[in-house]
């Protein structure tokens, strides 16, 4: 009965731990740093680094420490995107494949924000016609001098 109970217990054992291999996650590593507008980088601390997979349906995020490093626990075996915000930095998000009792590493380089300058007209063709010019007349010795589109009398 004794051996009986013992098979049991490790029969039981054996089963949890199969489980556990099975549903054993990974690890994301890595460090965020920032490149200023000189060329120079710096550690991204605050920066916020997001963590998307395609088998989980929300997503994690953690904040980068003083040197820029974060860190996902127990993440899903699958492909994951990792991006990181922050105010005035862009960088394409990274993806990550991650296998069963790994630790991946990856590094994220945000740059500044490419500055745009533009002006936008907005308005219908007919709210963008030309329009007809202010009268702007010249006087000179008694002759009247047209200036712009229309017509100067005395």
């Amino acid at each position: 009965m004794r051996n009986v109970v013992v098979a049991g217990v490790l029969t039981a054992f054996a089963a949890a731990s199969a489980v556990a291999e099975v549903s054993q996650g990974a690890t994301i590593v890595g460090t965020v740093t920032l490149t200023a507008a000189d060329g120079d980088t710096f550690a991204g601390e605050g920066v916020r680094v997001v963590l998307a997979c395609g088998t989980e349906t929300a997503t994690r995020s953690d904040v980068a420490d003083e040197h820029g490093a974060f860190r996902f626990p127990n993440v899903p075996v699958d492909s994951c995107s990792i991006e990181a915000d922050a105010q005035g930095f862009v960088a394409p998000p990274v993806i990550v494949v991650t296998a069963a009792g790994e630790t991946m590493g990856t590094v994220l380089h945000l740059g500044i924000v490419p500055l745009r300058v533009g002006v936008n007209v907005t308005g219908t063709a007919s709210s963008l016609a030309p329009k007809i010019l202010r009268r702007s007349c010249l006087f000179e010795a008694g002759r009247v001098r047209e200036r712009l589109s229309t017509k100067c009398t005395r």
